[in-house]
């Protein structure tokens, strides 16, 4: 038996055309494959991309159209404002009103009728600040009865008054008189028919009743102004109504030895200030002096001899009167004076609320002038005390016709009672050395 050659069973296999075909396209799928997949990331990169550019280009126009539209909301709001009292205050408060370019309307409410209202006979007097801040609101001086001196400007209550209602129709808003009306209940159901934010400012006085039936708190705070003081009034009908500058002097003593008193040495202490003030036929005398414990002072404010402070002001008043005018007399006196039977503290009364908001109705209500602060010595030059308050009133205003948060209707009362604070520890400070102790007068 022949045997066959021993082979071994691994042995190589030649490569054909068709097995070298198979994989050069395996080969260019693999890299097709890989080209898609890159191809793939750059394009979801790019789309991504574009959808930030987008989400960007809408939040920027958004941005943009919200800021124009609050823009021109913040441009054209509006509110309406009611004004109680035609007072000095009163009339001043709409004029600054009306000068803020805020006012959709205003609406002033007088219980006074017309030739009340005009024929007041007090005298004013405006100090060189008020006189300033009253030419910025356009108040031609040179159009107003009344006199000049040392900076100061006085006239009477009516003279102002009329001059500042006539200058209604040159205002750019509409304005509505009220004379002879009184602000009332019915006049609260009136208010709440009006459209839009409100604004109510009580301007009646120490004795109105407006701030009370808004919901102002009547609680008053009482300060002391560290001194003492007395007041007269002579009404002399046969004289006219002129204004006249007031005069000033100081460091008067008084001998009241005559009354069983022990106090004609001076022992150190400053005199009395003593002011005559008002026109020719309403004449007003003030005294004050800083809180001291003399002889002088004690019998003055322990002693109630009414002879003694009517010959007090009579005797100051034939000494300082201008020379020009009759002396007083003393039946004249008897007759036609009235004053204080003694000294008295001088106190200033502010209102423990001066500025509320009320969302129900969307109103906003502010006391100026006697209504917020007033005290009880008239010193002639009173009314500045009520014109200091309103030189912010125009700020708070713009500030409240634009607030649309709690935040910023908060912020704008805080301020506005800060302000109100202010100028009460002002006039503590120095307000009657400012209107009446300073070395200043004739």
């Amino acid at each position: 038996m022949t045997s066959l050659p021993f082979r071994s069973m691994f042995y190589r296999v030649p490569l054909n055309e068709h097995l070298v075909s198979m994989l050069t396209c395996r080969q260019q799928e693999e890299q097709q494959y890989g080209d898609m997949s890159g191809t793939a990331v750059v394009l979801e990169s790019a789309l991504v991309l574009h959808q930030i550019i987008i989400s960007a280009l809408i939040v920027t126009c958004f941005v943009c159209t919200k800021t124009l539209v609050d823009s021109l909301r913040r441009r054209h709001a509006r509110i309406s404002v009611v004004i109680v009292g035609a007072g000095p205050i009163g009339v001043t408060s709409l004029l600054v009103a009306a000068r803020t370019g805020r006012a959709s309307q205003i609406i002033v409410y007088e219980e006074l009728n017309k030739h009340a209202l005009f024929n007041r006979p007090h005298q004013i007097a405006f100090d060189p600040k008020s006189v300033h801040f009253l030419k910025r609101l356009g108040v031609d001086f040179d159009n107003i009865e009344g006199c000049w001196d040392m900076g100061n400007f006085y006239t009477r209550i009516g003279v102002f008054q009329e001059y500042m209602l006539t200058t209604i129709p040159k205002l750019d808003v509409p304005v509505h008189i009220r004379l002879g009306t009184k602000f009332s209940r019915d006049s609260l159901r009136e208010l709440e028919k009006i459209e839009g934010r409100k604004l109510v400012i009580a301007c009646d006085g120490s004795s109105g009743q407006a701030a009370r039936l808004l919901g102002l708190s009547d609680e008053f705070l009482q300060h002391s102004c560290r001194a003492y003081g007395a007041v007269a009034a002579l009404d002399r009908p046969e004289e006219c109504q002129i204004p006249m500058p007031e005069r000033l002097v100081h460091n008067l003593h008084f001998d009241l030895t005559a009354y069983g008193s022990e106090s004609s040495e001076v022992d150190g202490y400053q005199g009395f200030s003593y002011k005559i003030f008002g026109t020719s036929r309403q004449r007003f005398m003030a005294l004050c002096i800083p809180k001291c414990e003399s002889p002088q002072v004690k019998s003055l404010r322990t002693v109630l001899d009414r002879s003694m402070m009517r010959n007090i002001f009579l005797k100051c008043f034939n000494t300082y009167k201008t020379e020009a005018e009759p002396r007083l007399s003393d039946p004249m006196a008897v007759k036609h004076m009235k004053f204080s039977p003694r000294l008295f503290e001088v106190k200033l009364s502010q209102r423990y609320e001066t500025t509320a908001y009320f969302q129900d109705n969307n109103l906003f209500v502010v006391a100026e002038g006697e209504a917020a602060r007033c005290y009880n010595i008239h010193t002639g030059l009173d009314v500045n005390v009520g014109i200091k308050g309103l030189m912010s009133l125009s700020n708070f205003i713009s500030v409240i016709c634009i607030a649309d948060t709690e935040h910023s209707i908060l912020q704008a009362l805080v301020h506005k009672n800060k302000d109100a604070d202010r100028i009460c520890r002002d006039f503590i400070k120095c307000g009657l050395v400012e209107y009446h102790l300073l070395r200043n007068g004739k």
